[in-house]
């Protein structure tokens, strides 16, 4: 987390209908834009039917929502492919025009989704890339 005390985004609190748990955060700040990104995930149970998703909200893009149930089947076919990750919801691919780097993957072992990774490279003042963060976190069991 950067040196601001107070997150840039939260993850909702809970109420009569659902829970919410943070699972993790990552912040960064693009130069270019003079502009910070934030993203928290966050798990989030309906407390009547006892079923959950993960989902990331983030202060500047579009997030994601972590289906259990297509995630597991992703994480199966990745298994099977020999592949150690796969990409999941929102993306900024970086180019040769703009190096930003936003993605949202769930890393995988035997076959299962075994943790989550917010990953987030802006630029400098001068548009070259800057150092790339992250977080990962466990797949919520």
């Amino acid at each position: 987390m950067s040196t601001i005390n107070k997150p840039l985004v939260e993850a909702p609190a809970s109420d009569t209908s659902y829970t919410y748990e943070t699972l993790g955060y990552v912040d960064a700040y693009d130069a270019v834009l003079n502009c910070d990104y934030a993203y928290v995930a966050y798990k989030e149970t309906n407390r009547g039917s006892n079923e959950w998703q993960v989902r990331i909200k983030s202060s500047q893009t579009a997030g994601a929502v972590f289906d259990p149930a297509m995630i597991r089947n992703q994480a199966r076919s990745c298994g099977a492919q020999g592949k150690p990750w796969f990409q999941w919801g929102y993306s900024f691919d970086p180019s040769p025009a703009d190096p930003r780097n936003i993605q949202f993957r769930v890393h995988v072992k035997n076959g299962q989704a075994a943790e989550i990774e917010m990953l987030v490279q802006l630029r400098k003042f001068d548009g070259t890339a800057d150092e790339a963060k992250s977080v990962r976190f466990p797949w919520p069991a």
